[in-house]
């Protein structure tokens, strides 16, 4: 995720239906479903504190900065601890509701955005939240330049001067110009938390970090969760505690501690799942889905999101030329994969944006398999027979998508090399400028966008100034369009809705047909495994595997 892919799924929008109050999905909706309230079978017993919350997932990252932190496997932990001015509301990705923010408004060209915070808020540490508080955030964000820094930053100029503290209780967001939904960027999960500023000042090393390292291992925010001293244990589990502080107070049911593993392997969340001791669990394969689904004692999630799931294709050596990179795309066995192999868990990509991306082309050309069409694109791009590739993966995500890659290569007279890391090496590589020679032809990978903007999702995965030669981004396989450059950075602040829509209708079709990029797998559903007698959990499309710990319960 991406942020990338932490799940054995994984790394925006659909829909909700109660009624039962199980989790359900009506089919040709737009939303995601809520957990609501449990009812039915009863899951096995606990026989551990029913107070406690414990869920399981593949990985995670100990990278608690908002500034740098742009994982899924970081967002998980860190979802409890900070929060952001708005949030989007429910299972909306474009409608917005207060957090730390009670009110917002714009000026007349929506140039100017003026938010007033509520009263009485305190970080964990006892530090008042003003507005001073926010400016010092977003200011450190925006120039440390760590990698979330564009969220916000693509709109501000120079955040000193733009960013104004009106009083203590009111900020306002002078940007560099018309933004009608910049309420909907303030709302992204990453690059939005806010921090202590007192962290900023006691555990700075110099202007280059600001608190930077200290942040890696610790977390101070306004949030209902803490970490306690020692609660970190790196590649094992994190615990969080109620913080006894927090603002909107603890009435009503709420988990006392949340307890994360990391369980790489899926049949082993599975079988902690079904014994009891664990509440929540990230997807295994699609045999445990489906034995799991078919188990009255848990509900899985089914609900399709903006993530993708897709084949990097390096745009150097033996796939240099779009013909090779066209070639790939013939080469894979899209209906019987999907359907064979992952078993519905996820659905035809229809290109490289997802479906419910804002601008989304529906009628983008689609790759059919086609194994003599990839023979003669590959020789009128010099790739010779018995030329070997390499794929690589981490433990527990993209080891099936190789091995019918690996088998379509051979048809194809190719060989495919798979290499299976960690998540932390796979993240390492995929983010750090490396000699052609020391690169993966192809890496298994997925991202979701930060808000529901084309230029958000693209800049990140396709720019040339995101190849990691030039920052520690994910367009892992240095790919260089001049064309796909300028419309994506162009829609950053392109406010006619139609000429954006025809701009990222050229863009899509450059990036699939023209000059491929990527193999589009699918679009992900969202199948968690959650106890029966979980309550309170929504799935919003754009907070993709993550919960609101403070909103959960157990019936």
């Amino acid at each position: 995720m991406r942020r990338a892919q932490v799940f054995a799924m994984v790394s925006i929008l659909v829909l909700a239906a109660c009624g039962t109050g199980e989790p359900s999905v009506v089919p040709g909706a737009t939303g995601p479903a809520s957990t609501g309230t449990a009812s039915g079978p009863t899951p096995a017993p606990l026989g551990r504190d029913r107070d406690t919350l414990v869920v399981a997932v593949d990985a995670f990252n100990a990278d608690f900065d908002p500034a740098s932190a742009y994982l899924l496997s970081e967002a998980l932990i860190w979802r409890g601890i900070y929060e952001s001015l708005v949030r989007l509301k429910g299972d909306s990705a474009t409608e917005v509701e207060p957090l730390l923010a009670d009110t917002w408004d714009h000026n007349a060209d929506a140039s100017s955005w003026t938010f007033h915070l509520h009263p009485g808020v305190k970080f964990s540490d006892g530090t008042a939240l003003d507005a001073a508080a926010v400016k010092a955030n977003y200011v450190r964000t925006i120039g440390l330049e760590l990698g979330t820094n564009l969220i916000i930053g693509s709109f501000i100029a120079d955040a000193a001067k733009d960013i104004v503290v009106v009083d203590p209780q009111t900020i306002t967001f002078k940007l560099s110009g018309p933004t009608p939904h910049f309420d909907v960027v303030m709302a992204a999960q990453y690059g939005t938390g806010i921090v202590s500023p007192k962290v900023f000042a006691d555990h700075s090393t110099g202007d280059k970090d600001q608190g930077h390292e200290f942040l890696q291992s610790n977390a101070i925010g306004t949030g209902p969760y803490v970490m306690a001293a020692g609660a970190l244990k790196p590649n094992d589990q994190v615990e969080l505690v109620q913080n006894p502080n927090y603002w909107r107070g603890w009435s009503g049911t709420h988990f006392k501690k949340i307890i994360i593993r990391s369980i790489p392997e899926a049949s082993t969340r599975r079988q902690l799942l079904e014994s009891g001791d664990v509440d929540i669990a990230y997807a295994g394969s699609a045999e445990d889905t489906a034995a799991v689904r078919a188990n009255p004692g848990f509900k899985v999630g089914d609900f399709k999101n903006l993530d993708m799931t897709y084949i990097i294709l390096g745009a150097y050596g033996p796939l240099a030329k779009p013909e090779a990179r066209q070639a790939m795309n013939y080469l894979f066995p899209y209906d019987d994969f999907l359907n064979g192999v992952m078993k519905g868990t996820l659905e035809r990509a229809h290109g490289v944006f997802p479906d419910l991306l804002a601008t989304h082309d529906q009628g983008v050309f689609e790759y059919t398999t086609n194994v003599d069409k990839a023979k003669s694109l590959l020789a009128t791009a010099g790739v010779a027979p018995g030329t070997e590739l390499t794929y690589e993966y981490y433990t527990g995500f993209g080891k099936e998508a190789g091995l019918v890659m690996q088998a379509q290569l051979e048809k194809a007279g190719l060989k495919l090399k798979l290499v299976e890391k960690d998540f932390s090496a796979v993240n390492s590589d995929l983010t750090t400028d490396r000699p052609v020679d020391q690169r993966a032809n192809m890496y298994y990978w997925g991202w979701w966008p930060d808000y529901n903007a084309p230029s958000d999702y693209s800049w990140i995965l396709f720019n040339t100034d995101a190849a990691p030669d030039a920052c520690p981004c994910y367009n892992s396989g240095y790919y260089k369009n001049a064309r796909v450059d300028d419309i994506i950075n162009k829609g950053f602040t392109q406010t006619d809705d139609t000429a954006l829509a025809k701009d990222f209708k050229e863009a899509q079709d450059i990036l699939v047909q023209q000059d491929p990029a990527w193999i589009p797998v699918g679009q992900q559903l969202d199948d968690t495994y959650f106890r029966s007698d979980l309550a309170g959990q929504v799935f919003n499309p754009l907070y993709i595997l993550t919960w609101d710990y403070y909103a959960l319960s157990r019936s």
